[in-house]
């Protein structure tokens, strides 16, 4: 008999209407009160605010994405003792992190699926219904789009939890992906358009963006079937000219410049409240960078990751500057830090993410917001969807209008990264997943973008690119070659509190 846990199955979404005192109450809300929640605007807004909780939670996006996908991906190095396995891509399934976000993902599904039983099971006329409906749908999508692109098959969960629905067992990854794109489809219907509804959260273009991401997907895994890439295509330009970029790419990350033109979709954090939620500001940023706290700087780009953008153009790309601590950092005693490649041994040794700065943080919280999905990553995947049907000759037009933003500067316009032009199919399709790198390190695609083009480019581009990298010092791991990275092992939690999972269920290699 499995060793259960006890299950909370007070739904975050209803908590947050309730009281913050009954936030962790265990006892079962019963299905009279739930629906009674659901007949007002107000209480329903209040179950979708508790739905991107939820979503932005530390156990999701605040902290176990950060500490399971990054160094995961290959791109990261992690100092954390308990990420060890995972930092080495020798990851076991008893990984904190790993257990974290799992638990995570799905508390975001099960609020989503209390908003979508309720909003779509009442009679009750609201104004506010379609709009958080499409939310809900999209939510569930994205999340559903994560979890099969780091586990492959999951269980599939559409109904809120009880006692009785509890164990479920894994789903093809072919069901999960047929979930996934109705979900988004309604999603798409549903959402509003930009100028509609809160700036702050998703319009229903981020719908049609997920929906191309889904067939980019899928057009890797599928030999490039053309029909997959022309249902991305599709998608992905009904967003094309919906949004513009920033005048310049470190505007990006000014903290004062969140919900910007550019900006798609950002989880939204807030110093308000108390409890922990974004351990951004901790995990990239160096030690002692702002007074009166303390940050760790515990995940860091491994050093070919800076070298490859460094190393790229003939001139030192602006990006660098905005997205890297490198060289050496003045601390907020005055003091002076050296890092890579001034130095290549210990901690130090690596260069450190810029991009989440937040001087008012204060070691709980913190007002700096995370880039779900910026047009940054529009014009990319339109790159490279058209390179992909028709060969370079009108996706340079994407890609260049993301260069021609990098070489913008408060000062000036610079040389570097210059337009691209006369590339062949191939190398315009190595180029943009490296281009990918650059415009969006440490954003959350990292993960992904290594292993939606297959093994061997994971291979090449991973595996063989870090392990022959020059500086490799006393802090590097050399990565194994095995084809088990290309997906998380299934959590041990879910494996001994799911009676319909079992070890034969786990991942191969694990």
């Amino acid at each position: 008999m499995k060793n259960y846990k006890h299950i909370i199955l007070t739904v975050l979404s209803l908590a947050v209407f309730i009281s913050c005192e009954d936030y962790l109450n265990e006892e079962p809300v019963t299905d009279f009160f739930t629906e009674q929640i659901f007949t007002t605007e107000s209480a329903v807004e209040s179950a979708v605010t508790g739905m991107y909780i939820e979503f932005s939670s530390f156990a999701y996006h605040g902290s176990g994405m950060l500490n399971a996908m990054m160094p995961m991906s290959g791109k990261f190095w992690s100092s954390q003792v308990a990420n060890v396995d995972a930092t080495s891509l020798n990851a076991t399934p008893s990984n904190i992190n790993i257990n974290q976000l799992w638990g995570g993902m799905y508390s975001t599904i099960n609020s989503c699926n209390v908003v979508i039983k309720n909003l779509e099971d009442s009679a009750v006329e609201l104004n506010n219904r379609d709009t958080s409906l499409g939310q809900a749908y999209l939510l569930r999508g994205i999340t559903y789009f994560d979890l099969v692109r780091l586990w492959g098959g999951v269980p599939l969960k559409t109904e809120p939890a009880t006692s009785d629905n509890l164990n479920t067992p894994r789903s093809t990854k072919e069901e999960i992906y047929s979930q996934i794109i109705s979900d988004l489809q309604l999603a798409k219907e549903l959402l509003p358009d930009l100028g509609e509804y809160n700036p702050s959260r998703p319009a229903k273009y981020v719908a049609n963006t997920y929906l191309a991401k889904v067939y980019m997907q899928l057009g890797g895994e599928d030999n490039g079937n053309p029909a997959l890439w022309q249902s991305a295509y599709n998608e992905a330009i009904e967003v094309f000219g919906k949004y513009s970029l920033l005048s310049t790419y470190a505007e990006l990350f000014d903290i004062s410049n969140e919900n910007n033109s550019e900006s798609m979709f950002e989880i939204q954090y807030t110093s308000e409240g108390g409890s922990r939620s974004s351990d951004a500001i901790r995990m990239f940023n160096p030690n002692n960078i702002f007074p009166n706290v303390n940050t760790f700087g515990r995940i860091r780009p491994n050093k070919e990751v800076f070298d490859q953008h460094v190393n790229q153009y003939t001139e030192l790309d602006p990006r660098v500057d905005a997205t890297f601590y490198y060289g050496s950092y003045t601390r907020a005693n005055g003091s002076s830090q050296n890092l890579y490649p001034t130095i290549t041994n210990n901690n130090n040794g690596f260069a450190c993410i810029r991009k989440y700065t937040d001087p008012s943080y204060n070691g709980t919280t913190t007002e700096r917001n995370f880039y779900k999905l910026r047009y940054a990553d529009v014009l990319l995947m339109l790159s490279e969807i058209e390179n992909e049907l028709n060969g370079p000759t009108n996706a340079y037009q994407y890609v260049n209008e993301v260069l021609a933003r990098a070489r913008n500067t408060e000062s000036g316009v610079v040389a570097e990264p210059a337009d691209w032009s006369g590339m062949t199919q191939d190398e315009f399709r190595m180029r943009v997943m490296r281009e990918r790198q650059y415009e969006l390190l440490a954003e959350g695609h990292s993960w992904y973008d290594t292993r939606r083009r297959g093994y061997e480019y994971f291979l090449d581009e991973v595996i063989t690119l870090h392990n022959t990298q020059p500086n490799l010092g006393n802090r590097d791991y050399i990565y194994p070659i095995s084809v088990k990275n290309m997906l998380m092992p299934i959590p041990s939690d879910e494996i001994n509190s799911n009676e319909s999972i079992s070890e034969a269920d786990q991942n191969p290699g694990y």
